[in-house]
């Protein structure tokens, strides 16, 4: 365990900032889960347009995210820096979000312009709520370890979600007579969770670090300070990199239970997809409990590796676990891929906050905002091309739309399902082991900047006097 005191927040401020995780993950994950199976499957609109007409909205997003980091990193009000975006974009996301999955009855191209549009103007609303919602988070805290703590109360409601994204295919199914009909229904319940847990930490959370003194920063300044700090490029292409591999390849799994192990059965591929993401699910809380202690006990760039280590096995091992002799063997493979991802996903964002620590080390400015927007635009460029790489795996595969049940085109998709999963998380491990900032240099960076805020309150004491 490490020596230092850890400096504790209230558990109700950390579930009252984490509720915002669960709406996040229907937002994200709504849509990635369902665009190709309701758009491709469903209308048979083919693949490669959809993923090219997600590549547009993904890029005006990650454009706004750091002008939307500047915007919250410059804002000085009564509601602090960070809430009032949260309120507005969670607000914005629910009502955009139903109609998604209402395109006019027109040709496809009428379809794909339709679903650009739609989602250019719930992409512009997600980085209003998301960015502020996340870089809040580290104005929480600025404990090492409590920082890990809070953002596991995000990934634990993230992850209670998770459980429903599991099932929103089958549930697609089971709401209407195909799944088009039935997302019509789906997406207005997941609207309204959206509403209600996507404004919470608006209206309960107060930021314990508002920067009221600081000066305004020019946008192009913040980015450039980012783009020069190494352990920010190091975490952010670890990240990418992870992102780029795991959700390039998800949509796959979808396709290789329907047309390789259950033989065209959509049904059947959507419960086991439903049954295996739930215990994936149940795995992932494990698996943030024990990575949480492991970060306590070896600090977090240790507990991020071995989580990651763990990932890489559950992909290997699923080569042995996909296969249409026994279907459900897959569960073995996700309970692993579960703990190790989730917890991956949790050290990135804690760490993230110490990289926020070391910027004000060098430049003497709190720039949550815009560290969280560079590294939202990272992730949404590499996301921008998810659907398209996706939709090229599938081609390469050889994959058509309404093609029968082929043993062989399903077996080229295991491959390149385990391929690209390995060699990403492979990179991605590389890269954490090279990152610097560890516990010691951590708590130091903060030590320093304690005494600095000492120092400058005990000044400004002096001069009032």
């Amino acid at each position: 365990m490490s020596k230092h005191d850890i400096k504790r927040i209230k558990t109700s401020t950390c579930a009252q900032y984490g509720t915002a995780g669960l709406a996040d993950t229907f937002l994200t994950f709504g849509i990635t889960t369902l665009v190709m199976p309701i758009y491709n499957i469903g209308m048979g609109i083919d693949a490669k347009l959809i993923g090219w007409a997600l590549v547009l909205p993904r890029i005006l997003d990650a454009l706004t995210d750091p002008l939307m980091g500047n915007i919250s990193d410059n804002t000085r009000s009564r509601f602090g820096r960070r809430r009032q975006y949260v309120f507005l974009g969670a607000l914005l996301c629910a009502l955009l979000f139903p109609f998604v999955w209402m395109p006019p009855a027109a040709s496809d191209n009428v379809i794909v312009g339709y679903l650009i549009g739609i989602m250019c103007l719930f992409s512009i609303s997600y980085t209003i709520f998301n960015v502020p919602y996340t870089a809040l988070g580290y104005e929480l805290t600025s404990d090492y370890d409590e920082r890990t703590r809070l953002f596991a109360w995000r990934f634990y409601f993230a992850t209670a979600a998770g459980v429903t994204i599991q099932w929103l295919y089958k549930l697609c199914l089971m709401a209407g007579e195909t799944e088009v009909d039935g997302v019509r229904v789906v997406s207005w319940v997941i609207a309204a969770i959206v509403l209600v847990f996507g404004i919470i930490p608006a209206l309960f959370t107060r930021e314990q670090a508002v920067v009221e003194a600081q000066e305004k920063v020019n946008l192009f300044k913040s980015v450039k300070c980012a783009l020069r700090n190494r352990p920010f490029l190091m975490l952010i292409s670890s990240y990418v990199i992870l992102v780029t591999a795991l959700f390039s390849t998800g949509a796959l799994g979808l396709y290789i239970n329907i047309f390789y192990i259950f033989d065209g059965d959509k049904d059947s591929a959507a419960t086991v997809a439903g049954v295996v993401g739930t215990i994936l699910i149940a795995s992932a809380f494990v698996g943030m409990l024990v990575v949480k202690k492991i970060s306590e006990l070896t600090g977090k760039k240790a507990a991020i590796i071995i989580a990651m280590s763990a990932a890489l096995f559950a992909v290997l091992l699923s080569w042995f676990t996909l296969t249409p002799k026994m279907p459900y063997l897959q569960i073995v493979h996700s309970v692993i891929m579960g703990m190790g991802v989730q917890g991956g996903w949790l050290l990135f964002s804690s760490l993230l906050g110490d990289v926020c620590d070391e910027d004000e080390r060098q430049t003497g400015l709190r720039q949550e905002g815009i560290y969280s927007a560079v590294m939202g635009f990272a992730n949404k460029c590499a996301g921008a091309f998810v659907g398209v790489g996706a939709a090229y795996m599938l081609e390469f595969a050889g994959y058509v739309e309404g093609m029968e049940p082929n043993a062989e085109i399903g077996y080229k998709m295991k491959i390149i399902f385990v391929s690209m999963q390995a060699v990403g998380l492979l990179v991605a491990i590389l890269l954490m082991v090279l990152f610097p900032i560890g516990r010691k240099r951590a708590e130091e960076t903060r030590r320093i900047l304690d005494e600095r805020k000492q120092v400058a309150a005990e000044a400004a004491g002096s001069a009032e006097s």
